[in-house]
C-alpha cells in the first residue's frame, strides 16, 4: 500500500504514476480542397500535409467518406488526356501511396495481379456517394513494424480498369475521415488519482 499521511485529521496518500505502453487512436479529417491547387490541379492524385507528425503508426482505418456522384466525374490518362466518365462501374478504389495493403486481380487474365495496389474500395451507391464503416466493408490497414513517422499522404482515386497510373477525379471536392492508431509510452488512467492502493495490477 502507499504511505499514508495525516493531513489535518484526514488520512491521504499521494498519487503514484505508473508508466504504461498503450495504443492511442486519433481522428483525422481530410478534405481534397485543402491540397495545393497550384501544384495539384485535380483531386484525383494529390498530396496532403497532415496537421501533425504521427509516430509509431500501427493501423489506419477509414471511418467515413463523402464523394460526389460518379456521374459528372472525369478520367485522366498518363498522357494527360481527360474525358467525362461514361462507364457503369459498381465501385472505385482509393490508393494511399506507400500505405496500400490490399491486393487486386489484373485485367485480361494477367496472372501477376497487383500486390499492395489499393488502400480501400468504395461502392457507387448513389449521388452523392456516402460511406461509413457500418454501411460498407470495414477498411483498415495494419502495419508491422509500425510506421515510424507519417506527416503527409498522397491520395489517388481510380477505377479498377485504371491500372497503369490513370485516375478518376471530380469537379467538386470530397472528404475522408481516418482513424490513426499510434503506440505511446504514457501513464495509466489512475496515475493522477490519490489512493492508498499501491499495486494496481
Amino acid at each position: 500500500m502507499n504511505k499514508v499521511y495525516d493531513y489535518r485529521g484526514n488520512l491521504v496518500s499521494t498519487s503514484k504514476p505508473v508508466q504504461k505502453l498503450r495504443s492511442v487512436k486519433k481522428t483525422l479529417y481530410l478534405d481534397s480542397g485543402d491540397r495545393d491547387t497550384g501544384i495539384y490541379r485535380t483531386n484525383g492524385d494529390f498530396t496532403l500535409y497532415l496537421p501533425r507528425s504521427y509516430e509509431r503508426v500501427v493501423s489506419i482505418a477509414v471511418k467515413s467518406a463523402e464523394f460526389p456522384g460518379i456521374t459528372g466525374s472525369f478520367t485522366k490518362t498518363l498522357a494527360g488526356a481527360t474525358a467525362s466518365y461514361s462507364g457503369s462501374d459498381l465501385y472505385f478504389l482509393l490508393e494511399i501511396d506507400g500505405l496500400n495493403r490490399s491486393d487486386a486481380t489484373a485485367l485480361a487474365g494477367n496472372k501477376s495481379g497487383f500486390i499492395d495496389s489499393a488502400f480501400g474500395k468504395f461502392q457507387i451507391t448513389g449521388t452523392p456517394i456516402f460511406y461509413t464503416e457500418s454501411s460498407g466493408q470495414h477498411i483498415v490497414q495494419n502495419y508491422y513494424p509500425p510506421i515510424s513517422k507519417l506527416d503527409r499522404i498522397r491520395l489517388k482515386t481510380r477505377l479498377h480498369s485504371q491500372q497503369s497510373g490513370e485516375f478518376l477525379y471530380w469537379g467538386t471536392e470530397y472528404a475522408i475521415t481516418l482513424e490513426i492508431e499510434t503506440l505511446e509510452n504514457s501513464y495509466d488512467d489512475f496515475s493522477s488519482m490519490e489512493t492508498r492502493l499501491g499495486d494496481r495490477t
